[in-house]
């Protein structure tokens, strides 16, 4: 069965924090196959500071360059709102004899109950959460998904993987461009490059 991971985000920009979590994620689980998904954000919602689809999805190439990562367009091509529980299933379809993880951060965590159709989504997949700060623990954790899918986490479909945080953000990331500073590192040279060919973030 092929084990495939799932890690979703605007990626406006992608940077190397981002490619940190999901190298440990790949080589802690053995990932065969490793899916980066943009989100869709509807265009007349798109804040002053959104690059474009296009320009997102080849900075997600450009910075997810290692054969395992797999740039999923299934959020952008189906627009709209994107439900997690949604794109699971479409997954589920398309990747038939697959295991999948799906990673998410200690804050999303603990809205998961928020979440529509949040049995649904663990139906699917085990939810892997990255622990990156020092404001909540693994234990923390674990009373959360034990209170409310006791069931689920019984079942072991909860996995924590702790992480040295890189404390880093796309914000400050658009943040440094608009004031005419170096984001050199933050993101991969492949990155930079094109960021600043397009003339993004400026």
């Amino acid at each position: 069965m092929e084990k495939i991971g799932i890690f979703g985000g605007t990626y406006n920009p992608p940077h190397v924090g981002h490619l940190n979590i999901v190298n440990k994620f790949v080589a802690e689980y053995g990932l065969d196959r490793m899916l980066i998904i943009p989100t869709y954000v509807p265009p007349h919602k798109a804040a002053p500071d959104l690059a474009s689809t296009e320009a997102r999805l080849e900075m997600c190439r450009l910075t997810f360059s290692d054969p395992v990562f797999e740039i999923s367009t299934v959020e952008v091509d189906r627009k709209g709102k994107s439900y997690t529980y949604d794109t699971l299933r479409q997954l589920k379809g398309l990747y038939k004899n697959a295991k999948f993880y799906f990673l998410c951060g200690d804050d999303m965590l603990m809205t998961l109950h928020e979440w529509y159709r949040p049995k649904g989504i663990l139906n699917y997949c085990t939810i892997v959460t990255s622990v990156r700060s020092d404001k909540v623990t693994v234990e923390d954790l674990e009373a959360y998904a034990k209170k409310y899918f006791p069931k689920e986490y019984s079942g072991g479909r909860f996995e924590f993987m702790p992480i040295e945080p890189l404390e880093l953000s796309s914000t400050e990331i658009r943040n440094r461009r608009k004031n005419g500073e170096s984001i050199e590192g933050l993101v991969t040279k492949d990155t930079l490059d094109f960021i600043n060919s397009e003339g993004l973030y400026l």
